[in-house]
């Protein structure tokens, strides 16, 4: 005799996740970033131990501040995450213009803190902040409003809606150049450039951008000797490797040693006062050193995760119709790509020794509290995007 079991309906998705579901861009951005900022506690502890022991007597000095920098950043994105879309888009005059003064106040002799001949740093009490980092982000914010406010006259060739927009952008590289930070100049220029390529200006107004830019560009770096110099050194990194070529030719020898898989955790040999800022512009030198090519494959994975899901972000934002919350979340995507290709670039030897940060990696206050307000602000729109999603699929 034959028993008849029951059937047992086991359902799909238990047994084939719906991937898109279990992966969504947020999701990704969250867990790239997570993984690029806990590379980066462990990287500036390696990296900063030698230099923190001899000038401050404390081997850890660097990793503590950098730890109470990251539990800040990520406790203020707690708190973007949790404030509406609408508030950036009403108050972004009001924060360009906090900007604005921060960036004047810094080129005040006496009240901003100059560092290796640059003036790019306000002390406030215990701690410094970097205007130009709140500078990149306020004119992106200004330029996702004026790209909704502006759209047709953007779109069309109607030049005087395009030099407005230009006249805003020209005055705060202006104030970045003065500092001097050419870096930051290139960087916000880049990422402005792509808003408006996807926002739709016509490409004789776009051509036009790109001939000025890189004829401004190459005249920034003929009138300073100093930029002169650095160019002429990239060209050639081993003719003088204890001058002008030091920083890069350091570099580059540690990215011979680490080899495949590195030399291991915490036993750079490049870090040991020979790499200058070997805890921040240098950060990915030092980890390549360690960690190996594989370790580099796996750190530009992550950021190519992390901006591509920023990216779908904003594609998703404007095919709901929200051409604010679309434009913004391109400028931010484009602000973290162009930090991490020409910091990684200088480290390899591709680009000319700027003063960057590597994104959630390196060292630094400004820079770590900013791009995880620039990570809120982009878990903030994709929300708002898939709860009005959902409304409208409900009819509401």
């Amino acid at each position: 005799m034959k028993l008849a079991l029951p059937r047992i309906s086991i359902p799909r998705h238990w047994v084939v996740p719906n991937w898109r579901e279990e992966f969504t861009p947020a999701r990704l951005l969250m867990l790239s970033a997570g993984m690029l900022a806990c590379i980066g506690v462990i990287m500036v502890a390696s990296a900063s131990m030698g230099v923190a022991d001899a000038i401050f007597g404390h081997p850890f000095y660097f990793f503590f501040r950098h730890l109470f920098y990251m539990l800040l950043a990520v406790s203020t994105a707690g708190v973007v995450v949790n404030v509406p879309m609408h508030f950036w888009q009403r108050f972004s005059w009001h924060i360009l213009a906090f900007a604005f003064v921060l960036l004047v106040m810094v080129l005040i002799p006496h009240v901003g803190k100059r560092i290796n001949g640059s003036a790019r740093w306000l002390g406030v009490g215990p701690l410094t902040i970097q205007p130009s980092e709140i500078g990149k982000f306020a004119v992106v914010l200004f330029m996702a409003g004026y790209l909704v406010r502006r759209q047709e006259e953007v779109r069309t060739t109607y030049i005087l809606g395009f030099l407005r927009a230009m006249a805003v952008i020209g005055t705060f590289i202006g104030l970045f150049l003065s500092e001097p930070d050419f870096g930051a100049s290139l960087v916000l220029m880049t990422a402005v450039m792509g808003m408006l390529f996807l926002a739709g200006a016509p490409m004789i107004q776009f051509g036009g951008l790109v001939f000025f830019v890189l004829a401004g560009g190459i005249a920034a770096i003929i009138l300073e000797p100093y930029r002169l110099r650095r160019v002429m050194s990239f060209m050639d990194p081993w003719d003088d490797q204890y001058g002008s070529d030091y920083q890069l030719s350091q570099s580059l020898i540690a990215f011979g040693r680490g080899d495949w898989f590195g030399v291991g955790l915490g036993h750079s040999v490049q870090k040991l006062f020979y790499l200058p800022e070997a805890h921040t512009d240098f950060v990915f030198a030092v980890y390549a050193e360690e960690f190996g090519l594989v370790g580099v494959v796996l750190l530009i994975s992550l950021f190519w995760v992390l901006i591509t899901s920023a990216l779908k972000i904003g594609r998703n934002a404007e095919a709901a119709g929200r051409q604010f919350e679309g434009y913004l979340a391109y400028g931010l995507a484009f602000l973290i790509t162009m930090q991490a290709v020409i910091n990684i670039g200088v480290n390899t030897g591709f680009f000319p020794t700027k003063g960057l940060t590597l994104p959630l990696v390196s060292y630094g206050g400004s820079s770590l509290m900013v791009v995880f307000v620039m990570l809120g602000i982009l878990l903030r729109i994709d929300a708002e995007t898939r709860t009005g999603f959902r409304e409208k699929k409900n009819g509401r």
